[in-house]
């Protein structure tokens, strides 16, 4: 049987009337698309049959003038722009009801004011507020200190991870969460979080304004501690004079396979670098330079008699290594592209003279004048932002100036350890 196509009915103004009447008819309709979206996990366009569930009007209409008139109703609708009508291709002698019409969903957030529709998730929210607020008036021993800025912050924050759940429940895990938070007892922030909220340990990630407002005392959550992986040059190539520094550089490495070959095969322009790899790479975290918020730990083989040297320049200690520390180069390597000048960016927030690593990028810059590497949406890059300016020269100058002019970007994993970088 041969497949009928699907006719999408359009108003014939291109201008956009006034919203139509709240009828029954067209009120019911969409509500249930409404509905329908917030159920629907598929992709693509939401879609309602007008059967006989949905549109009982349609089909029990007793004459054509009747379903003329609805017909009337639905064309104004759908001239919103919020909803558009769906017929399958017209036969002879079918009627409206036989060439299946259904609705598709345009403009949700449209349709569901002119309907009057509250969304599912807004529901949860009010009704959630609205036992914690009763709880809290029955049981004043469990309240936080101000209730209603914890309300207030509640609606304009919404804690999602939360929602769906029974709102019983819910409260259950912020009480759960106060009684902690007064306690004073310090422990990791996803430690935290995986105690008290049914074992999901990042529903209070970036939630520090909460936390405060339940009683919480600076410093009592706390992140995991970054973990940075150290490669210093051999004894032999070391710079320093036993004491301080002991490298003449230090470069922040993006990616593990680079962090990994560069550690491996030691050349000329970073013989006597101190390599760093931060995991999902934070460095850019302020942490980084606190003992308590960092852990290093040194590559194998590694001498580790570098490592006080390494930690009096990351962690700032006081005395002249304090000096010194402002004196040894920080660089960053990664990908050339806006996502790695961004990260050049924010390490500048920590290391304010770090620069780009001029030997790696001017690789990776030859990779892309010669016509090499990808466009953004080939590696799903797309949605990468330009960061307009990094703070580096070279970076500012001659990078991103480069990226905008091809539009192509280029993965630090190109980077051929083996070449001559002093040609």
């Amino acid at each position: 049987m041969q497949a009928l196509a699907l006719i999408m009915v359009t108003p014939e103004s291109s201008s956009l009337p006034d919203p139509p009447s709240p009828h029954p008819f067209l009120l019911r309709l969409a509500r249930l698309l409404l509905a329908k979206a917030e159920r629907s996990t598929a992709q693509g366009p939401v879609r309602l049959p007008l059967d006989r569930k949905a549109a009982p009007d349609l089909h029990d209409a007793m004459d054509a003038d009747q379903i003329q008139l609805l017909r009337m109703q639905l064309d104004d609708l759908c001239a919103t722009g919020w909803v558009a009508l769906l017929l399958e291709a017209p036969r002879a002698f079918a009627s409206f009801s036989d060439r299946k019409p259904r609705l598709e969903l345009c403009d949700f957030d449209a349709l569901a004011a002119w309907a009057g529709y509250t969304p599912q998730a807004q529901r949860w929210r009010q009704q959630w507020r609205a036992h914690l607020a009763a709880h809290w008036a029955a049981n004043p021993l469990e309240a936080p200190a101000d209730p209603a800025a914890v309300l207030d912050h509640l609606a304009r924050s919404p804690l999602v991870p939360v929602e769906g759940l029974p709102v019983e429940e819910a409260t259950r895990s912020l009480a759960t969460l106060t009684n902690l938070c007064r306690s004073g007892r310090t422990m990791a922030l996803r430690e935290a979080s995986a105690r008290v909220f049914q074992g999901r340990s990042k529903v209070l990630d970036h939630r520090e304004e909460l936390l405060k407002l339940l009683g919480a005392t600076s410093g009592q959550f706390f992140e995991a501690p970054i973990q940075l992986l150290l490669a210093p040059p051999s004894p032999g190539l070391a710079c320093g004079d036993g004491r301080f520094p002991a490298f003449k550089d230090v470069l922040f490495i993006e990616n593990l396979v680079t962090f990994e070959n560069m550690a491996d095969a030691r050349a000329s322009a970073w013989a006597s670098s101190l390599l760093v790899y931060a995991a999902g790479f934070r460095g850019s975290a302020r942490r980084l330079r606190s003992r308590i918020g960092c852990r290093l730990y040194l590559r194998d083989p590694a001498c580790t008699e570098m490592l006080p040297a390494i930690c009096s320049w990351l962690f700032d200690l006081p005395g002249d290594c304090r000096e010194n520390s402002q004196t040894v180069p920080v660089y960053f390597f990664g990908d050339l592209d806006h996502s790695g000048m961004q990260i050049l960016a924010s390490l500048r927030g920590v290391f304010p003279q770090a620069g780009a690593w001029r030997p790696g990028y001017a690789q990776l810059a030859g990779l892309l004048a010669s016509g090499q590497g990808h466009s953004p949406e080939m590696a799903a890059k797309a949605q990468q932002a330009d960061p307009e300016r990094t703070g580096c020269s070279y970076a500012d100058g001659d990078l991103l100036p480069l990226l905008r002019r091809l539009g192509r970007f280029v993965d630090q994993e190109a980077f051929d350890c083996a070449e001559d970088l002093d040609s």
